[in-house]
């Protein structure tokens, strides 16, 4: 094996090693607690949506725009790995 390729690895292999160690460390300072107030505010507008599932009201009326942002940063993800992994030397 070349030793670029090696490195790529060695560096790959790094950084996911501390991604996980990112996420345990921080996985315990999340809440497991919620709240009930937003939960009322959901159930009582659900005739504003016009959808008949909550959770299908949920994603696509109160919070439209946060998974439209979630899409285009995993579509803007994708193309660069795409873009990155199909370039020849």
């Amino acid at each position: 094996m070349k030793i670029e390729t090696i490195w790529k690895y060695l560096v790959a292999s790094i950084l996911c090693i501390l991604g996980i160690i990112v996420i345990i460390s921080t996985m315990p300072t999340y809440s497991t607690s919620f709240s009930s107030k937003i939960s009322e505010y959901c159930l009582d507008n659900l005739s504003l949506t016009g959808a008949i599932n909550v959770v299908c009201a949920i994603l696509l009326d109160f919070r439209a725009y946060d998974t439209l942002g979630e899409v285009l940063i995993i579509f803007v993800t994708i193309s660069g790995v795409t873009l990155l992994a199909g370039r020849k030397r």
